[in-house]
């Protein structure tokens, strides 16, 4: 079976526009609400919702290659980039590219595509290293074939294989300029917002440009693309939501990749995957919402260590705390004694703050209290 950049109509894409009506539509009303709930936050609050969908988005693009990122090291390259424009000192420089990386496409969502932007975006991507070979910022030029493979040596299996570098060049700049060609951005919308955003995806990742980082880079490119779409940078998590089941999005891609240009089930999947990535989005915004009303709500009640660990719980985003709050975490998060340990913990099941889950004792769990939003009482005139 031939490769799909192998068939002799590549790359003409084709799909059933009326397939998508229903989740275009359910794209654009998402897209709205999400906008709506965003700016219902507090302006401190803003921020951090969009650092926390950034930062989930930096790790989970990078877990899609096998690559995990310190959780911190990123949020601090994030906070950084955002409030100062660079990147703090010594930064760690997988996480500070995949940071730079988010940031990038954020603030160039209206560019056209180039092969420079592109470059500089797999560059942030594939941070230098030592003792490698791979180009950054460059096309690859490699004669061998670039392959995707798994199994032992002697029996690898074969997932895909891409154009030879020699085509990489005119590959690029076909697929760049269609791309730009059809920027809704510019009035010229030939095709349905998520068709453009899933075809960019698939056709890049088919080419398969450079070295390393084409996946990251890819994502990056549907995200840009979704962006132009809303006429402001998208906030949905769609590295997130493909992490979360990216076995599917590899079998997915294979299929794509094979056969004919029929892309019908690619879409179908990319659709689908985009819905659950503004679902993610939804629940960022919602538990940064429920942070800001919890310490609104309890905030001048905690002690030093009580602070301590509520920002640790936190800090776990909207998947929570695992396991719950216990005796035995809280000693040792605060460093405290067992006896200062249960005394605060009661304290602040006493105060209504949290809530005992299940056992007894040190072997007790408890999880955080949902404040309600505060009720204005208009007194009578």
């Amino acid at each position: 079976m031939k490769w799909i950049w192998q068939q002799p109509d590549w790359p003409d894409f084709r799909f059933d526009n009326g397939g998508l009506n229903d989740r275009e539509l359910g794209f654009r009303i998402n897209s709205e609400r999400l906008a709506g709930r965003f700016e219902a936050l507090p302006m401190a609050s803003q921020e951090d919702a969009m650092i926390d969908l950034m930062l989930s988005e930096a790790i989970k693009t990078n877990a899609i290659e096998g690559e995990y990122l310190d959780r911190e090291s990123v949020r601090s390259s994030l906070l950084s980039l955002i409030t100062s424009d660079a990147l703090p000192d010594n930064s760690d420089q997988k996480a500070a590219g995949a940071a730079s990386l988010l940031v990038d496409v954020r603030k160039n969502w209206q560019s056209s595509l180039t092969n420079e932007l592109l470059g500089k975006w797999q560059s942030m991507a594939v941070p230098e290293q030592r003792y490698t070979s791979i180009l950054r910022g460059a096309y690859r030029n490699d004669p061998s074939p670039m392959q995707i493979v798994s199994g032992p040596y002697g029996r690898e299996k074969v997932h895909y294989e891409a154009p030879p570098a020699t085509q990489v060049p005119e590959e690029m700049a076909r697929f760049i300029a269609w791309y730009n060609e059809i920027n809704p951005l510019s009035g010229n919308k030939k095709l349905p917002d998520i068709a453009r955003a899933g075809i960019a995806h698939l056709w890049f990742e088919v080419i398969h440009p450079f070295d390393d980082g084409n996946g990251r880079v890819g994502r990056a490119i549907a995200d840009h693309a979704l962006s132009q779409t809303l006429g402001y940078p998208t906030t949905a998590c769609l590295a997130t939501a493909i992490e979360s089941d990216k076995k599917s999005y590899y079998l997915q891609l294979e299929k794509a990749s094979r056969g004919s240009l029929d892309v019908n089930v690619w879409l179908d999947y990319f659709a689908d995957t985009i819905t659950n990535a503004q679902e993610i989005a939804k629940e960022e915004v919602d538990f940064v919402l429920g942070k800001t009303r919890f310490y609104e709500a309890y905030g001048d009640q905690l002690n030093n260590r009580q602070a301590k660990m509520v920002s640790r719980v936190f800090a776990e985003g909207r998947k929570g705390f695992e396991g719950g709050i216990t005796t035995r975490k809280y000693e040792a998060i605060t460093k405290c004694p067992n006896r200062t340990a249960s005394r605060d913990l009661s304290d602040l099941v006493a105060k209504g703050i949290i809530m005992p889950l299940s056992g007894g004792g040190r072997t007790t769990r408890y999880e955080l209290t949902t404040a309600k939003p505060a009720v204005q009482r208009l007194r009578k005139q």
